[in-house]
């Protein structure tokens, strides 16, 4: 069970996104799509963010993940970059080419054999036209899959022969075949009927979601029940992470977007990061660039 809910940072981002743990460093790592804004940040830092290293880079940054060589992969509007361990673009790796302009990259992850998993949303209708690309250090691009709405929460099980990923749009988290070569199966209903956003699976085979809109996070089962609802402070969640040394700190992201003045008012701490200690603890991040299985 969750102990009380804590403040990581209160920041006010517009939209707080791909939360980790980079062990390399020991901060913390996500970003602020709208804004552009990396950040980095010890765990225990200052809560008003006066410890974290700050880069702008252009907006929408929608995902960072950790790259072999000490920099990272970030997903911008339509192309994916490396950055140097400074957090700068070194250089562009992949461009994406959405059906109409009114998309943008969204969720991204490394895979457990070092490709950068990444989707995108839709902005402007509530048609499925997103997709999901895998993207290989060489740059290499393949086509996982289409038909999203939002492409979100992804996860991999242990073996890293089983996918999971969410549609926010449908209020699905879906799960596929999947393994070393990167081909992603068909996809069959796991979690259906609540707006699920990020997605991350515990050591003991259970997720915790964030419920966009319904200021949840839920815990479920390896089988796929809810085991727990834990209410947070904001209504809109969108990102959840274990981090910390031993990986045991759950730490919330939320967004102002899409909040009333009245709405923010009663949720002041919308655009923050949350924390509490769930009882339960994650696994490592994967690199891009390395495999973490063989």
């Amino acid at each position: 069970m969750a102990d009380e809910i804590g403040v990581f940072r209160d920041t006010r981002a517009v939209l707080v996104e791909s939360i980790w743990w980079d062990d390399r460093t020991d901060e913390v790592v996500w970003v602020d799509i709208t804004a552009g804004r990396l950040h980095r940040g010890p765990i225990d830092g200052a809560v008003d963010g006066s410890d974290d290293r700050v880069v702008e880079l252009p907006p929408p940054l929608s995902a960072v993940q950790p790259a072999a060589g000490g920099g990272y992969i970030a997903a911008l509007k339509d192309r994916v970059v490396l950055l140097d361990a400074d957090g700068r673009i070194e250089r562009d790796l992949a461009s994406l080419r959405h059906r109409h302009d009114g998309m943008r990259l969204n969720e991204g992850k490394v895979d457990p054999f070092g490709r950068f998993i990444v989707g995108a949303m839709e902005l402007t209708t509530d048609d499925p036209d997103a997709a999901v690309w895998s993207v290989d250090p060489d740059g290499d691009v393949r086509v996982l899959g289409g038909g999203y709405g939002i492409a979100n929460g992804m996860e991999w099980s242990d073996d890293g022969r089983t996918m999971y990923i969410t549609d926010t749009a449908t209020s699905t988290v879906y799960r596929a075949s999947y393994g070393p070569a990167g081909e992603l199966g068909e996809l069959e209903p796991y979690l259906v009927g609540r707006s699920s956003d990020g997605l991350v699976l515990a050591t003991d085979g259970s997720f915790f979601n964030g419920l966009y809109g319904e200021g949840v996070v839920a815990r479920w089962s390896a089988d796929g029940d809810l085991v727990e609802e834990i209410t947070m402070p904001v209504p809109n969640i969108t990102s959840v992470a274990f981090a910390g040394p031993d990986l045991d700190v759950l730490l919330v992201g939320s967004a102002r977007e899409n909040l009333t003045e009245e709405q923010l008012q009663r949720h002041p701490l919308s655009g923050g990061i949350l924390r509490l200690e769930p009882g339960a603890t994650g696994r490592p991040i994967h690199t891009f660039g390395s495999a973490s299985i063989a």
